[in-house]
């Protein structure tokens, strides 16, 4: 069986169908998110440009652990074009804002925590120090209390600039200052980092010289899978 066989009207539904006559198991989409399937599913494909350049891509295709991990992928890759897929896309995105938005508003509570304690509370502290204590003792205290809270008050202003900026390109509301899509790409033939293919895919055990298709398949877990 080729990939090719199946292109018409296909759905994960169908692809899992497939998945569990030959395979043994099934992705289950409904416990899946949005950024887990698009994690697995570059991983995925990083394995299988590695297991070409390696193999071949007409030696690999024998392969029926080959084909299983070329399902997967295939499977995740339609989900994530659907409705249901796409709809998690946006609630995580808009989950994600919503939370860096909170930041921001953390940082203004305490900007105006900060003002508060500058122009009422440190003014009438001064003046009681003044009053049951001393004038020296009270410039004292203004001289070394002034400075830090103004200190204080400026480094949380410009915490809360720079993170409304990085809410709002987050937002698609602005665009960023520097191409971001520049550095920290991965190496198109180096995979996936060790850390995330160990935590989110699991460890590959050595077989018949297509050990990276059980890595890439993952551990049931992770991806969701559903043993018959």
């Amino acid at each position: 069986m080729r990939l090719s066989e199946m292109r018409t009207e296909v759905t994960p539904q169908k692809i899992n169908k497939v998945m569990e006559s030959r395979f043994g198991f099934t992705i289950d989409y409904d416990n899946l998110t949005y950024a887990k399937a698009q994690r697995l599913s570059k991983a995925l494909g990083e394995n299988i440009t590695q297991i070409k350049k390696s193999f071949g891509a007409h030696t690999a295709e024998k392969n029926s652990k080959y084909m299983e991990l070329m399902l997967v992928k295939e499977g995740l890759d339609k989900w994530m074009g659907s409705e249901q897929g796409l709809f998690e896309s946006e609630m995580g995105r808009s989950e994600a804002v919503l939370a860096a938005k909170d930041i921001v508003d953390s940082i203004q509570d305490m900007l105006e925590k900060i003002s508060k304690v500058q122009n009422e509370q440190v003014p009438a502290l001064i003046d009681t120090i003044r009053d049951q204590i001393g004038s020296e003792q009270a410039e004292a205290f203004k001289s070394s209390i002034s400075p830090t809270l103004t200190d204080l008050y400026t480094a949380l202003s410009q915490a809360r600039e720079t993170s409304d900026t990085s809410v709002r390109v987050l937002s698609g509301e602005q665009a960023p200052a520097t191409d971001m899509s520049l550095g920290g790409a991965p190496d198109a033939m180096g995979g996936a980092p060790e850390s995330d293919m160990d935590s989110d895919l699991g460890a590959a055990p050595e077989t018949d010289g297509f050990d990276a298709t059980d890595a890439a398949v993952g551990g049931e877990q992770e991806l969701g899978r559903e043993r018959r």
